[in-house]
């Protein structure tokens, strides 16, 4: 659809009257969510509460924040597809122990994500996401791989592959094409299938085709022979192997061998040619190889298209539909007037689509059908807020409960696994909530034992003591309903909430009492979503 932007009427917008917008605090807990992954305080809300306008200010500050690229690196990844439970390569093979495998395999789909996260956050031009001559590493790569990682340092970090690599961004990373692993049969086909659908937002894959002679995939002579005479395959290979003919230098001859898949081999370069039968080339713009690949497609008409695509989808939450068009036109507007993400960002969160928080009376279906006005958290962001809420963080043998699926939970949270569910959920379900109770109850459990000691950044000020009908209970009823939900609490929302606290205290006393309380208003709707 994206494709035929420049050469259509667009559909008209629905109707601004027909979005309701969100009131201020709300808001600016759905941007806090997206951009940082937790929630506002309480002086932020104040502030928007009291001034609207305010908002636009807080925006500047939380792009600012360090937690930014790392929702970033979150964001793309729910798109791109990189942060899988396991590779070709194991993290015995580098002789880490079992405890580290969780922080090898959550590393390596983490690389290519973590550089586009820097381009944006450093508000770099965003073809540097194809035409960088560094990555980005952590200390766990920088000691196993080809890379000059900053000695002494920690964390992700600015660093460069000494293995002779041409200087195109993520084209270049590791992480990058071991998710997207080649086989010297296939030859990088299928990695110029996943540049076009993340770059283009253009999935061959999904382009529909009919053959007239279908070959056995296992006989290689007469696949080849049907890309290179059947029109069906010929109409799709025709840029995919000069593209693929490009990237020799990262085909593996062993693809479960260490050696071969992190080191880069550029005397192979010349093969590509050779064995494809044709010159490289990125939809018919030729190029000399690998490095000018990523000037390619940073050159696409295309390329900031998909760029508007791609962050709208993730900011609005769901995919674009035609009804888009002409939103999707001013988007690209702004991202083509300086080439940069952030700017972009910025129009995203100022629009009705991003603020809407309700319909009007006059809202049509297809509006109603189509915009989320209500936003389930993701994984990430559940287990964020409540980790800067509480200081619970729900780990199992190194593993990150909420971010992985080997021995976490992350799909049954509703998230994304990378290989064969590619997009988030996006309505409750049993799993979903059997998942956020479990983390709900930790969480819960963890800030009652943090904060009645009095240690730590309290969520909770009251003192154990303290029952229904003191002033100090009522206000800490307050300041919980403001914090969570950026909301403040009704007089029914009160009595809900001490009918509860006094049942369970009856029965367990105070401290049980407050941790089934917070384990229930974390589990709100007016939490569990934005």
């Amino acid at each position: 659809m994206i494709l035929l932007l420049a050469c259509v009427t667009p559909d008209a917008p629905p109707d601004e009257a027909e979005l309701v917008p969100l009131a201020a605090p709300r808001l600016l807990r759905r941007i806090s969510l997206e951009l940082r992954g937790v929630l506002p305080t309480a002086d932020e809300l104040d502030a928007v509460e009291a001034d609207p306008h305010a908002v636009d200010e807080l925006v500047d500050s939380y792009l600012a924040d360090s937690r930014f690229e790392e929702r970033v690196a979150v964001l793309l990844g729910e798109r791109w597809h990189t942060r899988v439970d396991a590779f070709d390569i194991r993290h015995y093979e580098y002789d880490l122990p079992d405890d580290q495998e969780y922080a090898f395999e959550a590393a390596v789909g983490a690389e290519p994500l973590r550089l586009a996260a820097h381009v944006v956050a450093t508000d770099a031009p965003w073809t540097d996401v194809v035409t960088a001559d560094y990555t980005m590493a952590n200390d766990l790569l920088g000691a196993i791989w080809p890379l000059d990682y900053p000695e002494g340092a920690t964390g992700w970090q600015e660093a460069h592959y000494t293995d002779g690599r041409p200087a195109v961004g993520v084209l270049a990373t590791n992480g990058l094409w071991w998710r997207y692993a080649t086989s010297t049969f296939n030859q990088s086909r299928s990695r110029v299938a996943a540049l076009s659908r993340i770059f283009t937002c253009y999935d061959i894959l999904e382009r529909p085709i009919t053959f007239s002679a279908t070959p056995s995939l296992l006989d290689a002579d007469g696949t080849l022979s049907a890309i290179q005479t059947e029109d069906a395959c010929v109409s799709c290979h025709s840029a995919i192997e000069p593209a693929a003919s490009a990237m020799f230098g990262f085909l593996p001859v062993n693809q479960y061998s260490a050696q071969e898949m992190d080191t880069y081999h550029p005397e192979r370069e010349p093969l590509g040619p050779t064995e494809l039968g044709v010159e490289p080339a990125w939809y018919g713009t030729p190029i000399s190889g690998l490095a000018e690949l990523g000037p390619a497609i940073a050159a696409d008409p295309r390329f900031g298209a998909c760029a508007a695509q791609t962050f709208a989808e993730a900011l609005w939450r769901r995919e674009v539909v035609p009804e888009d068009d002409a939103r999707l036109l001013e988007l690209r507007a702004v991202y083509e007037a300086d080439g940069r993400i952030q700017p972009l960002i910025r129009a995203i969160l100022a629009g009705d689509t991003f603020r809407a928080g309700g319909f009007s009376a006059s809202a049509g279906e297809g509006t109603r059908e189509r915009e989320r006005v209500s936003r389930m958290l993701s994984p990430d962001q559940l287990s964020r807020a409540l980790e800067d809420l509480t200081a619970f963080n729900w780990e199992d043998d190194g593993y990150a409960q909420m971010d992985n699926d080997e021995e976490g939970y992350r799909v049954l949270a509703g998230g994304v696994n990378g290989t064969n569910v590619l997009r988030p959920q996006d309505a409750p379900g049993l799993t979903w909530a059997a998942t956020v109770r479990r983390l709900s109850e930790g969480a819960a459990a963890a800030a009652v034992a943090r904060d009645l000691s009095g240690a730590g950044d309290a969520l909770l000020t009251v003192d154990s003591a303290a029952v229904p009908g003191d002033a100090a209970f009522d206000a800490q009823l307050d300041a919980l309903s403001w914090r969570l939900y950026a909301e403040r609490a009704t007089a029914e929302d009160r009595a809900d909430w001490e009918t509860l606290w006094t049942a369970v205290a009856d029965a367990e006393g105070a401290e049980a009492a407050w941790t089934a309380l917070l384990a229930g208003m974390f589990q709100d709707p007016a939490f569990v979503v934005e």
